[in-house]
């Protein structure tokens, strides 16, 4: 049990360094090939806060654990949205300042709850048909084609203001990152076999938790610096990817094995709780569009304490 502990906390360690090299990496590459800061906040950063989850359920599908991979997909985006959202939101009630959002940002609200119905539908039909794998994936080509279309405003950007290494350092984060999604699926899955707590438990905490760290402490220190807005803008796109592009990658192994101990009744009252506090969620950003108003520290609370009366129904 010392090896799994090891091996989960120097995971984090290392996903919380890398995670955070990799998205000022994937920033810098991006605007040198004169991205908008809008498409690179809701496909570069986005899919940069999702790798932990997209390499830790790669390496959990390989072990045909597909009830881990599911847990690790609705576990995240109930932090997400409970722990990251939450605590940026408690920050800014203690400091009582306002908060508000651009009008802009509506449109991806009815992109995340319709992507959140698309996850909920695929999980109650079948998450390891390959089938279901190329629907998610489509899906998630006609969003960043969305993203694109509407954002063809791109900024010249001069190209040695950044350097020419930026592409070399994020292929090195990616690698580190690589590395600590193994080390955490490797402590992840001798847990699950000394204690047998079940994979749905350990995929939704442990590999939960462990990849959605970077960004609970990324949105504090957003939070701090008073850049609230974009930890919205890049919860919604994260979670757009882990529903979109995290769940797609169990079905594209083909496994048969993949689905065995797999119960959708087991996952139903946690799907309901990642739904309710994704309406919760936008309609406050919604309300925030509208008119800024002080951040509510009960509000905070509440976002904060969904997650852990989830994992009762985890348990």
């Amino acid at each position: 049990m010392a090896l799994a502990f090891i091996s989960i906390f120097s995971g984090i360690a290392l996903i919380w360094i890398s995670a955070e090299k990799l998205e000022k990496y994937s920033v810098s590459t991006a605007k040198q090939y004169g991205m908008s800061p809008f498409l690179i906040g809701s496909t570069v950063i986005a899919f940069g806060t999702s790798a932990p989850e997209m390499l830790t359920t790669f390496f959990v599908s390989l072990e045909d654990q597909g009830a881990m991979v599911i847990g690790n997909v609705i576990g995240s985006n109930v932090a997400n949205l409970s722990l990251v959202f939450g605590s940026m939101l408690f920050v800014i009630s203690i400091k009582k300042q306002n908060i508000s959002q651009p009008k802009s940002i509506n449109s991806n609200l009815i992109i995340l709850l319709t992507s959140s119905v698309l996850v909920w539908f695929v999980i109650a039909i079948n998450p390891f048909s390959i089938i279901t794998s190329i629907i998610l994936l489509i899906a998630l080509i006609s969003v960043i084609y969305f993203w694109y279309s509407n954002n063809q405003d791109l900024h010249e950007i001069e190209e040695h203001t950044y350097s020419k290494c930026s592409f070399n350092k994020l292929i090195l984060s990616l690698i580190a990152l690589v590395f600590a999604a193994w080390l955490i699926t490797t402590g992840a899955n001798i847990i699950l076999e000394n204690l047998n707590l079940g994979q749905l438990f350990i995929g939704y905490t442990v590999l939960a938790i462990g990849t959605s760290l970077p960004e609970i402490a990324a949105s504090v220190s957003l939070a701090l610096k008073g850049r609230y807005e974009a930890v919205a803008g890049t919860l919604i796109g994260s979670n757009i990817f882990n529903g979109l592009c995290v769940l797609a990658i169990p079905g594209l192994f083909r496994s048969d094995q993949m689905s065995l101990g797999w119960e959708y009744s087991e996952w139903s009252s946690l799907l309901m709780i990642l739904f309710i506090i994704t309406i919760i969620f936008c309609a406050y950003i919604f309300i925030l569009s509208k008119k800024g108003r002080k951040a509510s520290i009960v509000l905070s609370l509440l976002f904060l304490s969904i997650y852990f009366i989830s994992l009762i129904y985890a348990y």
